[in-house]
């Protein structure tokens, strides 16, 4: 393996992780009242990049166990790799109620023009808000993971 290349895929795992959360923030601030058809309309385009960053994270994470530097050992054998990894499935398995929740908002809203009502958003800003509170725990974790510790 060479050095390039492990550097190359810790740089698009980094970049994929920040890009999620900064697509978190992004809905969490989107998600205010009053929520308009455009409203609407921009939190599903944005929600569409958190599954593309999402999907970037898993890809260079996924290369990085295999072909990088530290081996698929390090990882594979490390209970915080598996807590880690079990977390941002969690976070991932949040994110699809409030994907749900825009794509049935859109889909209303190109019918008939109709924008969720308070309940609705502020439930779904909820869903949001509690990724971006376990999303913490992530480099926690992985700092954990670099200095060794779960080795």
């Amino acid at each position: 393996m060479s050095a390039n290349l492990d550097l190359i895929l810790a740089g698009l795992h980094h970049l994929g992780i920040l890009a999620v959360f900064g697509v978190l923030v992004a809905e969490w601030v989107l998600l205010r009242l009053p929520l308009t058809a455009r409203g609407v309309e921009l939190i599903a385009g944005v929600d569409l990049f958190y599954g593309v960053f999402a999907g970037l994270v898993v890809a260079a994470g996924a290369a990085r166990v295999a072909w990088g530097a530290k081996g698929a050992s390090f990882y594979l054998g490390n209970p915080v790799f598996w807590m880690k990894l079990g977390l941002f499935v969690l976070i991932a398995l949040i994110s699809v109620l409030p994907t749900l929740t825009y794509l049935r908002w859109r889909r209303a809203a190109r019918a008939n023009g109709a924008v969720p009502g308070a309940a609705a958003v502020a439930r779904t800003r909820g869903w949001v808000l509690l990724q971006i509170g376990l999303f913490a725990g992530l480099p926690i974790l992985a700092a954990m993971m670099a200095r060794g510790l779960g080795y």
